[in-house]
């Protein structure tokens, strides 16, 4: 009897958390000095998922509603059990006052450019004391909340843990708030690190680690990674095609495999900078991996 209870709740238990794990959420918030703004978001499905199908909003020192230049569409592929961050475009070296370059070591993590002029769109000029939305457009339903809606966040007490601030979410959070008015509990799900903190950029430790991710990993090796010419792809069951995609969703190449078990990827003339890689077998599975050129 108590085998059978101890298989029960580990039934259970999987079951509740491959639930929570089928949506995308708010995994890093970068509130640093000048123009250092960054919102990395995480997929922990086993799938990857197209971003133009969401938009992130402002919701401005405790508004109730964001403004037309506070909402903007998101563009880019997440692969599963990945990341990608997007950073306030502001790249210009020579850029000073509100115009001052984001900081190399955040530039160098920036899979998406977002909001160049603040007139046109202010989205990604959040300051500490105003809520994020990332909401699904196709059900118009938020999937994740940063803050909380409504409340300024001055009077609540947020604001000083989130202005000036890197928050990272807790491991143990395997979905998005979607509750627009309950309380933001900051320390119960993130971790607040110091200022213009941008190691953890990237990548995300999270519970919501899925069987198809685990059996993915011993299916497929690519390497070098970081590479610089060329790209080796072995897996265990045989390639049908390869398909190469920066991160904003353009196709940058696609291969033919002919049932191959490795491939030697000439990659010498794309650019440099992240790719996600989608190695379709022959027997109707699609594996994704991110690469990085040098």
């Amino acid at each position: 009897m108590r085998k059978l209870l101890i298989l029960a709740l580990a039934a259970l238990s999987t079951s509740a958390l491959t639930a929570q794990c089928n949506e995308l959420f708010i995994s890093e918030y970068i509130e640093g000095w000048s123009n250092n703004k960054a919102v990395e978001i995480y997929n922990p499905t086993g799938s990857a998922i197209d971003m133009s199908d969401y938009r992130l909003e402002r919701y401005s020192n405790g508004a109730t509603a964001a403004q037309d230049n506070q909402k903007v569409d998101l563009s880019g592929t997440i692969a599963p059990n990945d990341v990608l961050v997007y950073v306030l475009d502001k790249q210009d070296p020579d850029g000073v006052d509100f115009e001052a370059p984001v900081w190399d070591e955040l530039a160098e993590v920036a899979d998406i450019w977002l909001c160049p002029v603040y007139e046109e769109n202010n989205t990604m000029y959040f300051n500490g004391n105003d809520a994020l939305v990332l909401r699904k457009i196709s059900t118009n339903n938020p999937v994740d909340i940063f803050g909380r809606i409504g409340e300024d966040p001055g009077s609540a007490g947020w604001d000083e843990v989130t202005q000036n601030h890197t928050l990272v979410r807790k491991s143990s959070v395997t979905q998005g708030d979607t509750d627009a008015i309950n309380e933001f509990d900051v320390f119960s799900e993130w971790d607040s690190l110091l200022v213009n903190t941008f190691d953890q950029l990237g990548s995300h430790a999270c519970d919501c680690v899925t069987s198809v991710e685990e059996q993915d990993q011993a299916d497929l090796r690519a390497f070098p990674n970081p590479f610089t010419e060329q790209l080796d792809i072995w897996m265990s069951t045989p390639m049908k095609e390869v398909i190469i995609r920066n991160l904003a969703g353009t196709e940058v190449r696609r291969i033919r495999a002919n049932s191959a078990l490795r491939m030697t990827l000439d990659m010498g003339d794309v650019a440099t900078g992240a790719y996600l890689l989608e190695i379709q077998s022959v027997d109707g599975r699609s594996v994704f991996r991110k690469a990085v050129k040098h």
